[in-house]
């Protein structure tokens, strides 16, 4: 990936060849939210840090969700939604950060500590922690579809899933859940480095003793796998999604209800970012017949759950899960690798499972 300075240079000079495999810019059509057009807003805030920059020169650099598809596209292979976050930090340096996001650090502690409390309360998964030398699972932060249940649901669905795997196959390694309620990617995604770090620094203490963190989140297993590492806080224990970590028991899980066909939505962070398959791999021995939202592969369109677009631009975020769902057949399930893009795409009108969901449901008894 080129330096900032010459990212900024190829950009603004581009005629914005990667603006068609935007999905901002395709399903806003606002040409302050093509690439080249956010980096150059990125370099004009640049140009006046030493005076005292307007709020609107910022607002076009949280018109990204990270997809990488400009990335992809590039010739010169620079990196604008990494760039952009980058000018995110910037912006809140200068006060003028998204008024959406005012007091995010204070709103992810709060999230986080009930995301803890949560797991430790319920009688059952407070005796599942993970201990030293085991596999700790990360349940997401979210709430799973529109019902709220959030962590704790999630970690009673991680443990069946594994605990009925276990009965087939006892070389499965030893797990347990994890309490930090979050890898802390709305910490990043708003530029709050300084936040983000401690955050960091504090998973990366508590996990240190484990042999391997697994999670179920597109977006938290890139972070932990390659932001964590560009910031200077590398983790101890591998790190997996939880896609990855079954499918060298993929043969062994006890299918019991395999479904006939499903149409699956690839997360950006997974495929395009991480060229990870296991997901794909996993589902063809869940269902007989596994489709891909049209286009697909690298082209495939971004939902609009990342990149913190559903608190900054939720309309712009509901219209681009419209368009990535477009294809979709109605009457064929959609099951995504990530649950959060599963509950971006349900709050804004459509059904869709994620990967854990089908898997309880293919191994219920």
């Amino acid at each position: 990936m080129p330096d900032l300075a010459t990212s900024l240079t190829l950009c603004s000079l581009c005629p914005k060849l990667c603006s068609h495999v935007c999905p901002v810019y395709r399903a806003s059509a606002r040409e302050t939210l093509t690439p080249q057009a956010k980096m150059s807003s990125l370099l004009a805030l640049r140009r006046t840090e030493s005076a005292e920059p307007e709020p609107s020169t910022a607002l076009p650099l949280y018109g990204c969700t990270g997809c990488g598809a400009c990335a992809t596209a590039c010739l010169h292979k620079v990196e604008p939604s990494q760039h952009l976050v980058r000018g995110r930090a910037n912006a809140e340096r200068a006060d003028i950060g998204h008024p959406a996001l005012a007091d995010l650090p204070e709103r992810q502690f709060q999230r986080a500590q009930e995301a803890s409390r949560a797991i430790l309360r319920d009688p059952l998964l407070s005796t599942r922690l993970a201990r030293a030398g085991e596999v700790g699972l990360l349940p997401s932060c979210l709430p799973r579809r529109q019902r709220g249940d959030g962590p704790v649901e999630e970690a009673h669905k991680l443990l069946t899933v594994l605990d009925r795997l276990r009965a087939h196959r006892s070389d499965l390694p030893e797990y347990g859940l994890l309490t930090v309620g979050s890898a802390g990617y709305a910490l990043y995604a708003a530029g709050l480095d300084e936040s983000f770090r401690l955050y960091a620094e504090s998973l990366a203490h508590k996990v240190a003793d484990l042999a391997m963190l697994v999670t179920t989140c597109s977006a938290c297993t890139y972070l932990l796998k390659v932001v964590y590492p560009q910031h200077g806080v590398p983790l101890v224990p591998k790190v997996l999604h939880l896609s990855e970590f079954l499918l060298p028991f993929a043969s062994a899980l006890p299918i019991t209800r395999r479904v006939q066909r499903v149409t699956y939505h690839s997360p950006c962070h997974l495929s395009r970012r991480l060229k990870l398959d296991a997901p794909r791999q996993l589902l063809q021995r869940l269902a007989v017949e596994v489709e891909e939202l049209s286009p697909s592969g690298d082209e495939a369109l971004c939902c609009g759950a990342g990149g913190l677009l559903p608190q900054t631009d939720p309309d712009l975020a509901t219209a681009m899960a419209q368009e990535a769902m477009a294809t979709a057949h109605p009457a064929v399930p959609v099951v995504s690798g990530c649950p959060t893009c599963s509950y971006h795409l349900t709050k804004s009108g459509h059904s869709a499972d994620d990967l854990l969901d089908l898997l309880a449901s293919a191994t219920a008894t």
